[in-house]
């Protein structure tokens, strides 16, 4: 096999061309705080700090020769990677029970990630 060039991507001897190097970037997703107000009917609301997801994540869609197999497609998302799951005591005066408490899910850390398929 002929020598590429350094700004071309090779894998082995096997491997498509597939891009040249300048052409990919880096991922990267961030994972920033965000304060969330949270209600409930007959309560006061309370204040949470949650966190939010952003980034650039690199995707690609490789057709294959074959009809037989499918073309190869990858489409990340800067995404949630980890939650915890968080008790919040709602006050609500004049209510029975006069204090409410909810489960609420918030987000810890983000990465680039497959989406899920629904």
């Amino acid at each position: 096999m002929a020598s590429l060039p350094p700004t071309l991507l090779q894998s082995s001897r096997r491997a498509r061309l597939v891009t040249k190097k300048k052409y990919l970037k880096k991922d990267w997703c961030k994972t920033e705080p965000l304060i969330r107000r949270l209600r409930e009917p007959g309560c006061r609301s309370r204040r949470v700090i949650d966190r939010f997801c952003y980034g650039q994540c690199n995707s690609f869609y490789i057709p294959r020769e074959s009809r037989r197999r499918r073309a190869f497609k990858s489409c990340p998302s800067c995404l949630p990677r980890r939650w915890e799951r968080v008790s919040v005591l709602f006050h609500c005066p004049g209510q029975v029970p006069a204090r409410r408490r909810r489960t609420v899910k918030l987000v810890k850390q983000c990465r680039c990630m497959p989406r899920r398929r629904r």
